[in-house]
């Protein structure tokens, strides 16, 4: 299977919902799957299917963005609207270039399972891709991206309106 990203933008205080309801529909056009399996945790937190071990998933959040990264390999995915990056990690770093290279570095800790404390020395992964132009105002990096991603950007509201193939 193809490496699918699904996205979407809604109100902010509903990403976390909006993510799984993106899962679901990415498993149903996928995979043919029309109910969300069980879901288990590995050891450093990375969410997996226990019924469904070829299929793999990784989802992220934030104020009202929502993605969900699909394959049939390991994937991390990582999403973060564009505002002024926190001076103390930031660097003199502008917002684009922060938010670039914290969500490699968080597409890369989710690929490997590691735990958020990974981030301080997780190094991004050389097959990280950032998904420029996906979901206005935001940054998306899923990793790995050795071949093509195919990107699926919903509208929050009405899941059966496609807008962009």
């Amino acid at each position: 299977m193809d490496l699918a990203v699904y996205g979407a933008v809604g109100p902010a205080g509903g990403e976390r919902q909006l993510a799984y309801r993106l899962l679901e529909l990415a498993l149903a056009r996928e995979w043919g799957l029309q109910q969300l399996p069980e879901i288990a945790r590995a050891e450093g937190g990375k969410p997996y299917f226990p019924q469904y071990p070829h299929i793999h998933f990784n989802l992220s959040h934030s104020r009202g963005a929502a993605v969900c990264a699909l394959s049939g390999a390991p994937v991390g995915v990582d999403v973060e609207v564009l505002r002024p990056p926190p001076r103390h990690l930031a660097a003199g770093m502008g917002a684009q270039e922060f938010f670039r290279l914290w969500t490699a570095k968080e597409a890369s800790a989710k690929l490997l399972g590691r735990g958020i404390a990974a981030l301080r020395t997780q190094t991004p992964d050389s097959r990280c891709q950032c998904l420029e132009g996906f979901l206005p105002g935001c940054i998306v990096t899923v990793c790995p991206a050795a071949g093509p991603v195919r990107t699926i950007r919903m509208d929050p509201l009405f899941y059966g309106k496609q807008q962009n193939p």
